[in-house]
Protein backbone atom coordinates (compact mmCIF):
# COMPACT_ATOMS: atom_id res chain seq x y z
CA UNK A 1 0.00 0.00 0.00
CA UNK A 2 1.51 3.02 -0.60
CA UNK A 3 2.71 5.51 1.72
CA UNK A 4 0.50 8.63 2.61
CA UNK A 5 1.94 12.25 2.41
CA UNK A 6 0.46 14.50 5.02
CA UNK A 7 0.64 18.06 5.08
CA UNK A 8 0.23 19.09 9.24
CA UNK A 9 -0.99 22.34 10.02
CA UNK A 10 -1.22 22.28 13.71
CA UNK A 11 1.96 20.26 14.05
CA UNK A 12 5.66 21.42 13.32
CA UNK A 13 6.55 23.23 10.67
CA UNK A 14 10.50 24.17 10.25
CA UNK A 15 11.02 27.88 11.13
CA UNK A 16 12.85 30.03 8.41
CA UNK A 17 16.10 29.77 10.07
CA UNK A 18 19.65 29.64 8.80
CA UNK A 19 20.14 29.53 4.84
CA UNK A 20 16.69 29.90 4.28
CA UNK A 21 15.82 33.65 5.68
CA UNK A 22 14.62 35.56 2.83
CA UNK A 23 15.49 39.46 3.02
CA UNK A 24 15.88 40.66 -0.86
CA UNK A 25 13.68 40.84 -3.48
CA UNK A 26 15.00 39.14 -6.06
CA UNK A 27 13.35 41.50 -8.52
CA UNK A 28 13.76 40.31 -12.45
CA UNK A 29 12.57 42.75 -14.47
CA UNK A 30 15.50 44.55 -13.86
CA UNK A 31 18.09 42.10 -14.45
CA UNK A 32 19.18 43.74 -17.75
CA UNK A 33 17.25 43.24 -21.49
CA UNK A 34 21.04 43.14 -22.94
CA UNK A 35 21.37 40.74 -20.35
CA UNK A 36 24.15 42.69 -18.61
CA UNK A 37 24.04 44.80 -15.00
CA UNK A 38 25.21 48.12 -16.35
CA UNK A 39 22.17 49.81 -15.94
CA UNK A 40 21.85 48.55 -12.32
CA UNK A 41 25.42 49.11 -11.50
CA UNK A 42 24.84 52.59 -12.91
CA UNK A 43 21.78 53.67 -9.76
CA UNK A 44 23.37 55.53 -7.33
CA UNK A 45 21.57 52.85 -4.79
CA UNK A 46 23.48 50.17 -5.69
CA UNK A 47 26.04 47.97 -3.64
CA UNK A 48 28.55 45.37 -4.59
CA UNK A 49 29.75 42.34 -2.04
CA UNK A 50 31.90 39.72 -3.20
CA UNK A 51 32.32 35.90 -3.44
CA UNK A 52 34.94 33.36 -4.43
CA UNK A 53 34.36 29.90 -3.50
CA UNK A 54 31.61 29.64 -1.46
CA UNK A 55 33.69 32.32 0.94
CA UNK A 56 31.91 35.85 1.24
CA UNK A 57 33.89 39.36 2.04
CA UNK A 58 32.30 40.61 5.38
CA UNK A 59 32.67 43.15 8.44
CA UNK A 60 31.16 45.15 11.15
CA UNK A 61 28.56 41.94 11.26
CA UNK A 62 28.01 42.13 7.67
CA UNK A 63 28.54 41.60 3.70
CA UNK A 64 31.15 44.03 2.93
CA UNK A 65 29.34 46.09 0.43
CA UNK A 66 31.18 48.55 -1.60
CA UNK A 67 29.99 51.37 -3.71
CA UNK A 68 30.71 50.99 -7.44
CA UNK A 69 32.90 53.89 -7.54
CA UNK A 70 35.08 52.73 -4.86
CA UNK A 71 36.18 50.14 -7.04
CA UNK A 72 36.52 51.83 -10.71
CA UNK A 73 40.29 52.03 -10.43
CA UNK A 74 40.26 47.89 -10.15
CA UNK A 75 37.22 47.24 -12.11
CA UNK A 76 38.50 45.19 -15.06
CA UNK A 77 40.68 43.08 -12.97
CA UNK A 78 37.78 42.15 -11.18
CA UNK A 79 37.46 39.24 -13.12
CA UNK A 80 34.35 36.43 -12.70
CA UNK A 81 31.00 37.09 -13.09
CA UNK A 82 28.66 39.84 -12.52
CA UNK A 83 25.27 39.24 -11.06
CA UNK A 84 22.20 40.86 -9.64
CA UNK A 85 20.90 39.31 -6.76
CA UNK A 86 17.81 41.69 -5.78
CA UNK A 87 16.67 45.37 -4.14
CA UNK A 88 16.92 45.17 -0.62
CA UNK A 89 15.41 47.56 1.58
CA UNK A 90 18.10 50.04 1.03
CA UNK A 91 20.14 48.99 -1.88
CA UNK A 92 20.28 46.96 -5.01
CA UNK A 93 22.55 44.30 -4.66
CA UNK A 94 25.33 43.21 -7.16
CA UNK A 95 27.69 40.09 -6.41
CA UNK A 96 30.93 39.62 -8.08
CA UNK A 97 31.22 36.18 -8.40
CA UNK A 98 35.42 36.14 -8.50
CA UNK A 99 37.32 33.80 -10.05
CA UNK A 100 41.24 33.83 -8.54
CA UNK A 101 42.62 36.12 -10.54
CA UNK A 102 39.53 38.33 -9.36
CA UNK A 103 40.07 37.39 -6.03
CA UNK A 104 44.06 38.25 -6.38
CA UNK A 105 42.74 41.75 -7.55
CA UNK A 106 40.34 41.79 -5.14
CA UNK A 107 42.99 40.94 -1.87
CA UNK A 108 45.51 43.03 -3.21
CA UNK A 109 44.68 46.30 -4.79
CA UNK A 110 41.25 46.71 -3.49
CA UNK A 111 41.71 45.92 0.10
CA UNK A 112 45.36 46.23 0.32
CA UNK A 113 46.18 42.82 1.86
CA UNK A 114 43.89 43.62 4.93
CA UNK A 115 41.31 40.84 3.90
CA UNK A 116 42.04 38.03 6.29
CA UNK A 117 41.72 34.14 5.46
CA UNK A 118 38.41 32.88 6.63
CA UNK A 119 40.01 29.89 8.06
CA UNK A 120 41.27 31.74 11.33
CA UNK A 121 37.61 32.62 12.08
CA UNK A 122 35.74 28.78 11.72
CA UNK A 123 35.88 28.34 15.21
CA UNK A 124 34.66 31.60 15.75
CA UNK A 125 32.54 32.75 12.95
CA UNK A 126 31.48 35.96 14.90
CA UNK A 127 34.75 36.60 15.47
CA UNK A 128 35.24 37.60 11.86
CA UNK A 129 32.03 39.50 11.28
CA UNK A 130 32.63 42.01 13.84
CA UNK A 131 35.97 42.65 12.86
CA UNK A 132 36.30 46.56 10.97
CA UNK A 133 38.83 45.04 8.34
CA UNK A 134 37.50 42.67 5.83
CA UNK A 135 37.36 39.35 6.45
CA UNK A 136 36.53 35.83 4.11
CA UNK A 137 34.30 33.78 5.35
CA UNK A 138 32.68 30.44 4.73
CA UNK A 139 29.07 30.38 4.04
CA UNK A 140 29.04 28.11 6.74
CA UNK A 141 30.00 29.57 9.43
CA UNK A 142 27.87 32.79 8.22
CA UNK A 143 24.80 31.29 8.04
CA UNK A 144 23.55 32.06 11.70
CA UNK A 145 25.50 35.73 12.23
CA UNK A 146 24.24 37.81 9.01
CA UNK A 147 21.25 39.87 8.66
CA UNK A 148 18.15 38.04 6.71
CA UNK A 149 18.83 40.44 4.03
CA UNK A 150 22.78 39.36 4.00
CA UNK A 151 21.64 35.51 4.60
CA UNK A 152 19.81 35.49 1.45
CA UNK A 153 22.39 37.53 -0.91
CA UNK A 154 24.65 35.16 0.34
CA UNK A 155 23.26 32.14 -0.08
CA UNK A 156 21.69 32.93 -3.60
CA UNK A 157 25.43 34.10 -4.45
CA UNK A 158 27.50 31.44 -3.56
CA UNK A 159 24.28 28.98 -5.75
CA UNK A 160 25.04 30.87 -8.58
CA UNK A 161 28.91 31.07 -8.12
CA UNK A 162 28.91 27.26 -8.08
CA UNK A 163 26.97 27.12 -11.25
CA UNK A 164 28.78 29.44 -13.11
CA UNK A 165 32.27 27.88 -12.40
CA UNK A 166 30.99 24.14 -13.09
CA UNK A 167 28.77 25.29 -16.51
CA UNK A 168 31.15 27.16 -18.55
CA UNK A 169 29.94 25.41 -22.02
CA UNK A 170 27.09 23.84 -23.59
CA UNK A 171 26.01 20.85 -22.50
CA UNK A 172 24.67 20.36 -26.18
CA UNK A 173 27.39 21.76 -28.19
CA UNK A 174 29.96 21.92 -25.95
CA UNK A 175 30.48 25.81 -27.60
CA UNK A 176 31.43 28.41 -24.50
CA UNK A 177 28.39 30.47 -22.55
CA UNK A 178 28.52 33.63 -21.57
CA UNK A 179 26.05 34.73 -18.87
CA UNK A 180 23.15 36.49 -19.30
CA UNK A 181 19.77 38.09 -17.80
CA UNK A 182 21.88 39.65 -15.09
CA UNK A 183 23.95 36.71 -14.39
CA UNK A 184 20.63 33.96 -14.40
CA UNK A 185 21.21 32.47 -17.33
CA UNK A 186 23.97 31.21 -19.18
CA UNK A 187 23.76 31.63 -23.23
CA UNK A 188 24.79 29.89 -26.05
CA UNK A 189 26.00 32.82 -28.46
CA UNK A 190 26.11 30.33 -31.63
CA UNK A 191 22.88 28.15 -31.39
CA UNK A 192 20.93 30.39 -28.94
CA UNK A 193 20.19 28.15 -26.46
CA UNK A 194 19.38 29.21 -22.80
CA UNK A 195 21.30 27.32 -19.69
CA UNK A 196 19.52 27.89 -16.11
CA UNK A 197 20.58 27.58 -12.57
CA UNK A 198 20.88 23.86 -11.48
CA UNK A 199 19.32 23.00 -8.10
CA UNK A 200 18.98 19.18 -6.78
CA UNK A 201 16.19 18.53 -4.82
CA UNK A 202 17.11 16.22 -2.03
CA UNK A 203 14.93 14.32 0.58
CA UNK A 204 16.28 14.19 4.23
CA UNK A 205 14.23 11.98 6.68
CA UNK A 206 13.66 11.45 10.31
CA UNK A 207 11.84 8.19 10.80
CA UNK A 208 9.97 7.62 13.85
CA UNK A 209 9.27 4.35 15.57
CA UNK A 210 6.92 4.26 18.89
CA UNK A 211 7.92 0.76 21.05
CA UNK A 212 5.36 -0.94 23.51
CA UNK A 213 6.40 1.07 26.19
CA UNK A 214 5.14 3.82 24.64
CA UNK A 215 9.03 5.19 24.13
CA UNK A 216 9.55 7.22 20.58
CA UNK A 217 12.92 6.39 18.91
CA UNK A 218 14.58 8.05 15.85
CA UNK A 219 16.52 6.33 13.05
CA UNK A 220 20.18 7.51 12.34
CA UNK A 221 22.89 6.74 10.33
CA UNK A 222 26.20 7.17 10.28
CA UNK A 223 27.67 7.47 6.68
CA UNK A 224 30.76 5.90 4.99
CA UNK A 225 32.90 9.15 4.81
CA UNK A 226 32.26 10.25 8.27
CA UNK A 227 34.19 9.27 11.72
CA UNK A 228 32.83 6.60 13.42
CA UNK A 229 30.13 8.33 16.30
CA UNK A 230 29.00 10.86 13.69
CA UNK A 231 25.02 10.10 12.96
CA UNK A 232 22.58 12.16 11.07
CA UNK A 233 19.10 11.87 9.33
CA UNK A 234 18.69 9.66 6.36
CA UNK A 235 18.64 11.42 2.94
CA UNK A 236 19.37 11.53 -0.58
CA UNK A 237 18.33 12.92 -4.04
CA UNK A 238 15.38 13.13 -5.73
CA UNK A 239 15.67 10.50 -9.11
CA UNK A 240 13.88 10.95 -12.32
CA UNK A 241 10.09 10.14 -12.37
CA UNK A 242 9.71 10.05 -8.54
CA UNK A 243 7.62 11.97 -6.41
CA UNK A 244 9.13 13.54 -3.35
CA UNK A 245 7.06 10.45 -1.05
CA UNK A 246 8.41 7.90 -3.33
CA UNK A 247 12.10 9.19 -2.62
CA UNK A 248 11.42 9.49 1.12
CA UNK A 249 10.18 5.92 1.08
CA UNK A 250 13.22 4.50 -1.40
CA UNK A 251 15.86 5.81 0.04
CA UNK A 252 14.89 5.06 3.66
CA UNK A 253 14.43 1.28 2.39
CA UNK A 254 18.16 1.41 0.89
CA UNK A 255 19.77 2.90 3.55
CA UNK A 256 18.37 1.44 6.37
CA UNK A 257 15.56 -1.69 5.00
CA UNK A 258 13.03 -0.22 6.77
CA UNK A 259 9.44 0.36 5.31
CA UNK A 260 7.76 4.23 6.01
CA UNK A 261 3.72 3.91 6.43
CA UNK A 262 2.94 7.68 7.09
CA UNK A 263 5.10 10.85 5.81
CA UNK A 264 4.43 14.24 6.29
CA UNK A 265 6.14 17.56 4.78
CA UNK A 266 7.97 19.80 7.45
CA UNK A 267 9.93 22.51 5.47
CA UNK A 268 12.70 22.73 3.21
CA UNK A 269 16.25 24.68 3.05
CA UNK A 270 18.62 25.96 0.18
CA UNK A 271 22.18 24.04 0.63
CA UNK A 272 24.40 25.84 -2.11
CA UNK A 273 26.81 22.50 -1.58
CA UNK A 274 27.02 22.83 -4.50
CA UNK A 275 23.20 22.70 -5.23
CA UNK A 276 21.19 21.20 -3.24
CA UNK A 277 17.29 21.98 -2.06
CA UNK A 278 16.98 19.46 1.12
CA UNK A 279 13.17 18.96 1.39
CA UNK A 280 12.82 17.90 4.99
CA UNK A 281 10.27 15.12 6.17
CA UNK A 282 9.41 13.07 8.84
CA UNK A 283 8.10 9.30 8.34
CA UNK A 284 6.74 6.18 10.34
CA UNK A 285 8.57 3.09 10.61
CA UNK A 286 6.64 0.22 9.94
CA UNK A 287 8.54 -1.94 11.77
CA UNK A 288 11.93 -1.63 14.28
CA UNK A 289 14.44 -3.86 12.23
CA UNK A 290 16.95 -2.26 10.52
CA UNK A 291 20.01 -2.98 8.49
CA UNK A 292 22.45 -0.40 7.17
CA UNK A 293 23.15 -1.25 3.58
CA UNK A 294 27.13 -1.18 4.28
CA UNK A 295 27.95 1.37 1.88
CA UNK A 296 26.87 4.60 1.69
CA UNK A 297 25.94 3.73 5.38
CA UNK A 298 28.24 2.02 7.76
CA UNK A 299 25.56 1.85 11.12
CA UNK A 300 21.97 2.91 11.97
CA UNK A 301 20.48 2.98 15.11
CA UNK A 302 17.76 4.05 17.04
CA UNK A 303 18.00 7.02 19.50
CA UNK A 304 15.69 7.70 22.13
CA UNK A 305 15.64 11.50 23.37
CA UNK A 306 17.55 10.06 26.06
CA UNK A 307 20.11 8.34 24.05
CA UNK A 308 21.34 11.11 22.23
CA UNK A 309 21.35 13.47 25.28
CA UNK A 310 23.62 10.96 26.68
CA UNK A 311 25.63 10.11 23.98
CA UNK A 312 26.03 13.89 23.63
CA UNK A 313 27.02 15.03 26.94
CA UNK A 314 29.87 12.32 26.94
CA UNK A 315 31.61 12.94 23.66
CA UNK A 316 30.31 9.43 21.83
CA UNK A 317 27.77 11.11 19.69
CA UNK A 318 28.27 13.89 17.52
CA UNK A 319 25.38 15.58 15.50
CA UNK A 320 24.87 17.71 12.84
CA UNK A 321 24.43 21.59 13.44
CA UNK A 322 21.31 23.88 13.15
CA UNK A 323 22.82 25.60 10.22
CA UNK A 324 21.13 22.36 8.54
CA UNK A 325 18.08 20.89 7.95
CA UNK A 326 19.15 17.78 9.24
CA UNK A 327 20.63 19.75 12.77
CA UNK A 328 17.29 21.68 13.43
CA UNK A 329 14.71 18.80 12.64
CA UNK A 330 16.88 16.87 14.97
CA UNK A 331 16.65 19.07 17.81
CA UNK A 332 13.00 19.79 17.21
CA UNK A 333 12.45 16.10 18.24
CA UNK A 334 14.94 15.99 21.29
CA UNK A 335 12.37 19.32 22.45
CA UNK A 336 9.74 17.45 21.96
CA UNK A 337 7.89 19.08 18.92
CA UNK A 338 5.41 16.01 17.84
CA UNK A 339 6.74 15.53 13.66
CA UNK A 340 3.93 13.14 13.09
Amino acid sequence: MPAAIVVGMNRYQLPVRSLSRVGTDRNHTDRGADGSVTDVLARSSTRVFFCHRGSLLVSRGGLHLFRVAQLKEHWDGLTGTRVYIGRSDTADLVALLLDDAGRSTADSAVLDDSAASADDFLLAPAVGTTMDDPTWVDLRALATQLSDTDIDAATTAVALDNWHRTHTHSPRTGDPTVPSAGGWVRVDPEAGTEHFPRTDPAVITAVLHTDDAGTERILLGNNALWPEGRYSLLAGFVEPGETLEQAVRREVHEESDIDCDTIRYLGSQPWPFPCSLMLGFAARARSAAIAADGHEITDVKWFSREDIKAGTADGSLSLPGEVSIAGQIISAWLDGEQLL
